[in-house]
């Protein structure tokens, strides 16, 4: 393959390699209250704190000026993914449309001739919030004392691996430079980086090393480490060292984001405060960002948020926000005048789908049903996708399976965007007859080959848009075929546990990561964890080498060889790879796509009316692979007066 094809593309998928531009000729300013710091001998001055070249951040509308505390709502502790889309602290970000990457911490990321070597070149000069240097020793702490250390078990990552299964190499010729060396040609590395944030609970790709040392069995002694851990209700010294690189969970741990914990996201009210070390600038040479202060509050539950944010308590919120609620929330923005809100659609796939668990064994009968391709389908059509979406969507988006949007490079037509969601009830008894399930008790419910009720349990997590409707929706849809539904709500922590143990026999959850087929954690691949509980069985068959769980089927194996092979290939391969994907994810039925491309999941944003560079209304991608809003650099958003 010649380099000029690779390019080519590269540019196809969208993918930027830019390097960060320089203000030295500018002086440089700062918030007023790092001013005080500096007066004060607390801080040295900005330009001592600054890399030799800073990230330029170019403002969406205009130059800001410093100052305020913004409110945010969460949910609980486990909300962390909310830290984690608003500080979208990563090496490299997408762009704002989620059609680019650029550096964010570092200066450039360059291919070779092939692609089989990509070179990380850091920010000389950047430093930790605490003034400590960021150099590439940072970087291979994560990688030889965390990814690859032998006590240590993080979730394999595809990207980092060739095609033999052998690891990448990766060095550190000096303090401002890391290479990773592939025996394969690899093109999607930038979007790999762009997702190796604190996304999930993930450990980040760069980790403060001098401060986390202390607490790495490698550098201090273990018994003193697990004597530390258990004074603090830790097992061992592993748990104690995940819960110090969580910047969430430990205001001391230095970090690289625009803001920096003063407590943790336990507390009630959750503070942040302005990193006084930040890498951007403007172009004006002011030190990013505007805003001081964030305030995330705590709120018992969704319905709570929501009711703040109605009243104008929260000054920019879009997780969270339930669609339900956007009549209401327009209504008193065009009263008050105390808030905007603004609709950001989602890239594609679906905004509810019905993931169904192939491999459920806690009754081999249900296992073989649910591995019963007609019964899928059956499940599908019983459907009725209109009457959800002008129920619980407003009338907006479509009734659609789990693939892109007509006008990703990867969508594998109509046939298959709109495959088994016709609402044909006749059709499903039908089919459910011929499968032997004709049999049915007193109150028309059809019967297991044991004489029990068919009924299959429909799990969900309250934090995420109105999946309860959708799930006793579809479980009223599903009595006209004679199958019982039991709606079932999950804490989320409890959820993903019951997940990852093969517990769900199916889940109401998004599918908000079509857009990215072959790069960060996309959901039908089998190894994706946290997954859906399509395929977890066959996660565990392929983390324990084959000793547990199942061994994936054909279609499973033919989508894991898709994603690996196409991130080898040039832009015409990788088109067509992502089209065979989603023909094999539609057709198997494996995820049931209720409605998609509507603002339901974190696409209602209620702006207060005082804050600037935001983006419009259908302006900013909204996918969880973007962090949404980060994509929308947080840093450069600011209070008017």
């Amino acid at each position: 393959m010649t380099r000029r094809n690779l390019f080519l593309g590269i540019m196809l998928i969208s993918i930027l390699f830019l390097a960060v531009g320089s203000v030295s000729a500018i002086e440089y300013k700062e918030a007023p209250m790092l001013t005080e710091k500096v007066n004060s001998g607390e801080l040295p001055p900005v330009a001592e704190r600054l890399p030799e070249e800073p990230n330029i951040i170019e403002p969406l509308e205009e130059i800001g000026v410093y100052g305020g505390t913004l409110r945010r709502g969460i949910t609980g502790p486990n909300d962390h993914n909310n830290y984690v889309r608003w500080m979208y602290d990563s090496l490299v970000r997408y762009a704002q449309d989620g059609n680019s990457t650029y550096p964010q911490l570092i200066k450039s990321l360059e291919p070779n001739e092939d692609y089989t070597v990509w070179t990380f070149n850091m920010l000389k000069g950047a430093k930790w919030s605490d003034g400590s240097p960021f150099t590439s020793a940072d970087i291979m702490f994560w990688f030889e004392d965390y990814y690859t250390y032998p006590e240590l078990t993080p979730a394999k990552l595809p990207w980092l691996y060739n095609d033999d299964g052998s690891i990448v190499e990766v060095t550190a010729p000096d303090e401002y430079t890391v290479v990773f060396t592939y025996k394969d040609p690899i093109t999607t590395v930038p979007m790999e980086v762009a997702a190796m944030d604190n996304r999930d609970n993930l450990v980040p790709m760069f980790l403060p090393s001098a401060y986390l040392k202390q607490f790495h069995a490698k550098y201090t002694d273990v018994n003193q480490l697990n004597e530390m851990a258990k004074k603090e209700s830790f097992e061992n010294w592993k748990q104690l060292f995940e819960n110090r690189q969580a910047p969430y969970r430990n205001p001391e741990r230095p970090v690289m984001a625009a803001w920096m914990s003063v407590n943790t996201i336990n507390d009630p009210i959750y503070n942040l405060v302005r990193n006084p070390y930040y890498v951007g600038v403007d172009p004006e040479g002011n030190q990013l960002p505007y805003i001081d202060n964030l305030s995330l509050v705590t709120y018992q539950s969704p319905d709570a948020l929501n009711m703040a944010a109605i009243q104008g308590e929260i000054d920019m919120q879009d997780r969270h926000i339930i669609m339900q609620n956007y009549p209401v929330l327009m209504e008193e923005s065009e009263k008050t005048g105390k808030y905007d809100v603004r609709l950001w659609p989602t890239f594609g796939g679906v905004d509810a789908a019905l993931s169904i668990n192939y491999y459920y064994d806690k009754d081999p009968e249900y296992m073989k049903l649910f591995q019963n391709h007609d019964f899928r389908v059956a499940l599908s059509i019983s459907i009725d996708r209109e009457e959800i979406i002008e129920s619980a969507f407003l009338g907006l988006g479509e009734a659609r399976q789990p693939v892109p949007r007509s006008t990703s490079i990867y969508y594998p037509g109509d046939e298959y965007a709109f495959k088994y969601t016709e609402f044909d009830q006749a059709k499903a008894n039908e089919m459910l007859d011929a499968m032997g399930l004709d049999k049915k008790d007193a109150n028309g419910f059809r019967l297991m080959p044991d004489g029990s009720r068919v009924m299959i349990e429909i799990a969900y997590v309250p934090q995420f848009a109105n999946w309860g409707d959708i799930a006793q929706m579809i479980a009223e849809d599903w009595r006209g075929v004679g199958i019982e539904g039991v709606v079932v709500e999950n804490e989320r922590t409890n959820h993903f546990a019951k997940r990852d143990s093969n517990e769900l026999m199916t889940e109401i959850w998004n599918e908000d990561t079509t857009g990215f087929p072959f790069t960060g954690a996309p959901k039908f691949d089998p190894r994706t964890s946290p997954g859906i509980c399509v395929a977890t069985g066959a996660r565990t068959w392929l983390n324990s080498g084959g000793k547990e769980g199942y061994e994936p089927n054909d279609d499973f194996k033919r989508i894991m060889e898709i994603i690996d092979l196409a991130k080898r290939v040039g832009p015409e391969e990788q088109q067509e790879l992502g089209k065979e994907l989603f023909r094999i994810w539609a057709e198997g039925c494996y995820e049931i796509g209720i409605a998609g491309l509507t603002p339901m999941v974190q696409g209602v944003g209620v702006v207060n009316s005082n804050l600037g560079n935001v983006p419009a209304s259908d302006t900013l991608g909204n996918d969880w692979p973007l962090r949404t809003p980060g994509n929308g650099r947080t840093e450069q958003f600011y209070f008017k007066q």
